[in-house]
């Protein structure tokens, strides 16, 4: 991090002049707190390798060239990955056919692909794959995949998308990408291209809408079948899915983007899934009785490539099916259903075993996420998890020796832990120690892991682990150095009552350094409180963003809500049908109990959140005018008749069958309740959250004759980045510290420089 530090000892005086000695301390102290490595990490964490082969470490030779080893993880003894005779083709085949001449390894990192039989590696733009076995090199003909004008944002990890750098076949024989609206597959040896689809803008082959990988992570939209021979794609319609404009205004000529955005009651696209043979050009259209009130998600060829499976989604997001594409009969089967009283979270845990009879699948249906085994019929074998507890993660599933290894949340959902259990549902055993959150990495064939680790009371530390639980080393540690030397303390944690005068709801109270009970700091609500989500978690907090807050002299409070997640599904579906209500009542509520203590101001607290958080944070200005007297909005859902229909259904209904739940969780609605100071902060050319939503916000409190400030940032989508981001961190301070008064910050304005952090 680098801080403008422009009159730095200057500040620092005026600083004094302004708090005194307490007024130097909390200000030097947050500018460090933004400095990298105010906590840095001793050690590295483990790139496992394929199987039982260890993990893999690298350094560099005397020519500069990557040498790769593969280490033992309970002696450490390293020995060279690739043999003399590997090395020594690969690079001599390379130097062939890139007519070059190069002494090492052509490549600092790699893939292994095609069963863990060969390596993929990209050098100079150039796409190489090299079989393991036969030792043959092989350079592969890939044409540059045009990135579509606008799609910009249209899913997370765009760079990494497949319809920005399209799919290879398994055997690397075949790429696939997509052209426009269309599917084309190049041979990636003779570079013969051939075009499988015939599409259009309203009918898209293998390109998604921006609905589907935002709302269910259906990212991809085709896939090769196990033989290579076919891909399976899906098509979205879109021609009746209202067109949302959206205008691009940092060119003297603005451009407009028309994007397909479908809102809660409004007309989804069409889902269709087909299956194109490559060498023929046949498609056939699976039989999926989709409509714009179904939902196709999730698929996935069977590994024989018998079948294809997919999951079906009524609208209401309460019944799913999963569903199985017989290639040579032509029919679907149902393989099993579900149906819950709120809605079916969707998931990846659909894992199929070595048998080629059976899989594994996680399911809510008990009121708790469980892992199942079922065969290929829809008969269940026998639930392997039972308990009042969901499981998180499945982080191996090992055939050999039928155990399944996974995480599970307790402890209101704040802590996770790691855990074993037999493919027979018998002899769970908990394998990690001490509280907190574990996160795990385990190698491929089930016998060593890492886990990382962190709570309250203990920074965080990964260490190697055998599969029975016994501690092999500490791979990695943080130095808190800083934070011991700085004297910060760990926030406090306690429990508090919801709204409702029963539930309890873990909170985190952040105090400055040298915190003083005698005196009245003002109060600060960061938040998010979106369904399913958690502001509060068991891990180290003593070093974080809003321990950084606190220094500025507030009182930072962090607290979960009715709705929030890992506490079983009847508790994140309290909040169903009314977002809006339970979560803001239980913040508000939250917030009286901690202004009851004596050093706590009543009188100035503030809110602050972006997306839902900034939704939540117009809310709770609107509706506990006298509780919330500062607040900062950004990118806020301000009526959910404005969001898209996937998300805002499947919590809300649709607003037709939920006029009431809509009405009451709209901003609108209370525009006229406005006292404190809010600003509103939004991306001119958010495609998540449209700029419209604050729009209509503006006008309700422009006619309720309200005061208010509003940022908007050009060219920006739901995430304000770079220059616009710095300057949106920036402004967002100015406001809190300007509105609240935090006494231990100067409010002369060029205090703001020296607090201000640029990534």
């Amino acid at each position: 991090m680098k801080r403008l530090i422009n009159s730095f000892f200057t500040l620092l005086i005026l600083a004094f002049l302004s708090g005194g000695t307490l007024a130097q301390t909390g200000l030097e102290l947050y500018a460090q707190m933004g400095e990298r490595g105010f906590v840095s990490f001793d050690g590295s964490s483990l790139n496992w390798l394929p199987g039982n082969m260890g993990y893999m470490e690298t350094e560099k030779d005397d020519n500069g060239n990557t040498v790769f080893y593969k280490v033992d993880p309970k002696t450490e003894k390293r020995t060279s990955l690739f043999d003399k005779s590997t090395t020594d083709a690969l690079i001599n085949q390379y130097n062939d056919a890139a007519d070059t001449d190069v002494s090492g390894l052509p490549f600092d990192q790699f893939d292994f692909v095609m069963d863990d039989k060969a390596i993929f590696f990209t050098q100079d733009k150039i796409d190489y794959v090299f079989n393991l076995k036969d030792k043959k090199l092989r350079k592969l003909y890939k044409p540059e995949v045009e990135r579509p004008l606008y799609t910009d944002e249209l899913m997370r990890g765009m760079e990494r998308s497949q319809l920005w750098n399209g799919t290879y076949s398994h055997d690397y024989t075949k790429f696939a990408y997509i052209k426009e609206y269309d599917i084309y597959v190049v041979d990636t040896k003779t570079k013969e291209e051939k075009r499988l689809t015939y599409g259009s803008e309203e009918k898209m082959n293998g390109r998604p809408s921006w609905v589907y990988p935002e709302e269910f992570g259906q990212r991809d939209a085709y896939w090769f079948s196990p033989d290579n021979s076919k891909i399976s794609y899906l098509q979205y319609q879109e021609k009746d899915v209202h067109q949302f404009p959206i205008v691009h205004e940092l060119t003297f000529e603005a451009g407009l983007e028309q994007m397909r955005y479908p809102k809660a009651g409004e007309t989804n696209p069409t889902v269709n899934l087909f299956i194109v043979d490559i060498k023929t050009g046949e498609i056939e259209q699976v039989p999926t009785n989709s409509d714009p009130d179904t939902y196709i998600v999730r698929p996935v060829w069977r590994n024989d490539g018998s079948e294809l499976t997919f999951r079906r989604l009524n609208r209401k997001q309460d019944h799913l099916e999963l569903l199985a594409y017989d290639i040579k009969t032509k029919e679907v089967r149902t393989i099993l259903e579900e149906k819950e009283d709120a809605y079916v979270d969707l998931h990846d845990n659909f894992i199929q075993l070595d048998d080629n009879k059976t899989f594994i699948w996680t399911s809510e249906v008990s009121g708790y996420n469980h892992i199942y085994h079922y065969d290929f019929s829809g008969k269940l074998i026998n639930q392997i998890t039972k308990g009042d507890f969901p499981v998180g993660n499945i982080e191996n599933v090992d055939q050999k020796n039928k155990k399944i290894y996974f995480t599970a949340y307790q402890n209101m959902g704040l802590d996770s832990y790691f855990y074993s259990v037999d493919m027979n549902g018998k002899n769970m055993k908990k394998l990690s120690n001490g509280d907190g959150r574990h996160n795990v990495s385990m190698n491929e064939a089930g016998e060593y892991y890492v886990c990382s680790h962190s709570s309250f009371d203990s920074p965080y530390e990964a260490n190697l682990y055998d599969n029975k639980g016994n501690m092999i080393r500490n791979v990695m540690k943080a130095d808190i150095s800083n934070v011991e030397e700085a004297g910060l303390e760990k926030p406090e944690f306690s429990t508090m009552k919801a709204a409702d005068g029963e539930t309890e709801l873990p909170v985190l109270i952040y105090k400055p350094k040298d915190f003083d009970p005698s005196k009245k700091y003002p109060v600060l609500l960061p938040l998010y409180g979106g369904p399913g989500y958690q502001d509060v978690t068991n891990t180290y907090k003593t070093n974080d963003g809003y321990q950084r807050m606190a220094q500025l002299g507030f009182i930072v409070v962090r607290a979960n809500y009715r709705g929030s997640g890992n506490r079983g599904k009847e508790f994140q579906t309290l909040h169903y049908g009314k977002l809006g209500t339970l979560e803001i009542d239980d913040y508000a509520a939250v917030i009286e109990q901690v202004t009851e203590r004596d050093y706590a101001d009543e009188d100035r607290v503030g809110v602050y959140g972006h997306s839902y958080g900034g939704y939540a944070t117009a809310l709770l200005m609107l509706r506990y005018p006298d509780i919330f007297h500062v607040g900062v909005s950004g990118a806020p859902v301000t009526d959910w008749r404005s969001y898209d229909t996937i998300y805002t259904e499947r919590y809300m209904n649709t607003p037709q069958a939920n006029k009431e739940g809509y009405d009451v969780g709209s901003a609108m609605t209370y525009a006229d309740q406005l006292k404190g100071k809010l600003l509103l902060v939004h991306g001119s050319v958010d495609n998540n959250v449209h700029p419209a939503n604050t729009t209509m916000l503006v006008d309700a409190l422009i006619k309720a004759d309200k005061n208010f400030d509003l940022m908007m940032y050009p060219g920006n989508r739901h995430g304000i980045r770079g220059a616009h981001g710095r300057h949106y961190q920036k402004l967002r301070l100015q406001h809190l510290i300007t509105n609240l008064n935090p006494e231990i910050t100067s409010k002369d304005e060029v205090s703001f420089d020296l607090i201000w952090t640029n990534d």
